[in-house]
């Protein structure tokens, strides 16, 4: 049997309230659970598995896809990695990836090559 690599993550329980926006439709949902690839969120109307969606936590964006749903919540995929931390904090910033040949390397050279 084939399990997704991202349900082999932990899960650290949240309460973060979001806007989930699919669409023109903007709703609230309350996240309760989150990894860095993925959030179950508790919203009135769930939208239905395959539906592209957005939320919008502290002026931050975060896509994802519905991966699964319920009466009052759903599974929702995010397409780029998310610090959980930052999440709880409010701050939502998505992971930034670093090649391995970079990671070796001092913070100050680190920022210096990514930026260009």
């Amino acid at each position: 049997m084939f399990i997704h690599r991202q349900r082999m993550e932990t899960r650290t329980v949240v309460a973060v309230e979001a806007a989930m926006r699919v669409g023109d439709r903007v709703t609230e949902a309350t996240l309760v659970n989150a990894s860095s690839r993925g959030v179950l969120a508790i919203v009135a109307a769930p939208p239905t598995r395959g539906t592209l969606v957005q939320l919008e936590i502290g002026g931050h964006v975060l896509k994802g896809q519905v991966r699964w749903r319920g009466s009052d919540r759903c599974g929702i995929a995010i397409k780029s990695q998310v610090s959980v931390v930052d999440l709880i904090e409010g701050k939502a910033v998505p992971v930034v990836q670093v090649p391995e040949r970079l990671s070796r390397r001092r913070p100050l050279d680190l920022f210096r090559a990514m930026l260009g």
